[in-house]
C-alpha cells in the first residue's frame, strides 16, 4: 500500500480565488519565548485543497456538518486529460474515453496538469481547463459521488464571475449548480495526480477528502489522499 498526498500546502499569500480575500498565516506564540508555538490562520473556506458541498450554490443545501463522514471516502479513478489547453472546456467526448471507469457512487478525479502551474500567474488564476455544462450533466447522469480537479475550480473563469448572482450563468456557476444540486461532492485544487497516474491514462485508488467539521459551512479545506494498492 502507498499513500499519495493530493493536497497543496497552505501558506501566507498563496494563490487563491482572485476575487476573495487571501490567506494569512502568522506566528502568534513562539516556543522559545512563550513556551509553546501557536499560529493564527485566516482563510476563506475555499482556500487551497478543499471540498464544495451543496450549500455553496444551492440555497438550503447540505453543509459540512450535515454530510455523513463516509461520503468523504470513496473508491474512484484519476483520468488523464492533460491534453486540454488553457481555458478549454472538458466535455462529454473527453469523459467517454473513460466510461467504464465512471461508476455510480465513486469519485472521478480529473488530471489536467494545472497544479504544476500553481502560482500567482494568469494561467493558474484565470485560464485552467474546466468541466463544462455537458460534461457535468454526463457525470450526474452516471451518478458519480464526487468530482475532483487539480485546478482552481471545477468550473471556468468568467469576466462576470466577481458579480455572480443567484441566477448567474457563468462557466463556474453552471457547472457547480449541476453537480451540487445532485449532491455530488466537488474537490478542487488537488495536487500530485501525476504521482497517482505514473504515466498511465487512468488509475483507480481509494480517495480520502475529509474536511474540517465546520458547523453550517458550505465547504472547507481538506487533506486529500490517494491510497494505492501496488
Amino acid at each position: 500500500m502507498r499513500v499519495v498526498d493530493l493536497s497543496v500546502p497552505v501558506y501566507q499569500d498563496m494563490p487563491s480565488w482572485p476575487t476573495l480575500p487571501g490567506v494569512r498565516v502568522s506566528r502568534y506564540r513562539d516556543a522559545a519565548i512563550h513556551g509553546a508555538t501557536i499560529h493564527l490562520i485566516e482563510m476563506h473556506t475555499h482556500s487551497g485543497t478543499h471540498v464544495d458541498l451543496p450549500a455553496h450554490f444551492i440555497p438550503g443545501g447540505e453543509t459540512l456538518d450535515e454530510v455523513p463522514v463516509e461520503r468523504f471516502v470513496s473508491y474512484g479513478t484519476v483520468v488523464d486529460l492533460s491534453y486540454k489547453r488553457a481555458g478549454e472546456e472538458i466535455g462529454v467526448e473527453d469523459l467517454e474515453w473513460f466510461a467504464e471507469h465512471v461508476r455510480r457512487g465513486e469519485a472521478v478525479i480529473i488530471y489536467t496538469g494545472w497544479s504544476g502551474r500553481r502560482g500567482r500567474n494568469p494561467d493558474y488564476l484565470y485560464r485552467w481547463p474546466y468541466l463544462g455544462e455537458e460534461g457535468a450533466n454526463y457525470l450526474v447522469e452516471r451518478r458519480v459521488g464526487a468530482v475532483g480537479i487539480d485546478a482552481l475550480s471545477i468550473g471556468g473563469w468568467s469576466e462576470s464571475t466577481p458579480v455572480q448572482g443567484p441566477l448567474a450563468r457563468t462557466p463556474s456557476s453552471v457547472t457547480h449548480r449541476i453537480l451540487l444540486s445532485a449532491r455530488v461532492i466537488v474537490i478542487e485544487e488537488l495536487a500530485n495526480l501525476d504521482k497517482v497516474l505514473e504515466e498511465r491514462r487512468w488509475r483507480r485508488a481509494l480517495f480520502i477528502y475529509a474536511p474540517l467539521k465546520i458547523r453550517g459551512a458550505e465547504g472547507g479545506p481538506c487533506r486529500a489522499l490517494a491510497i494505492l494498492e501496488d
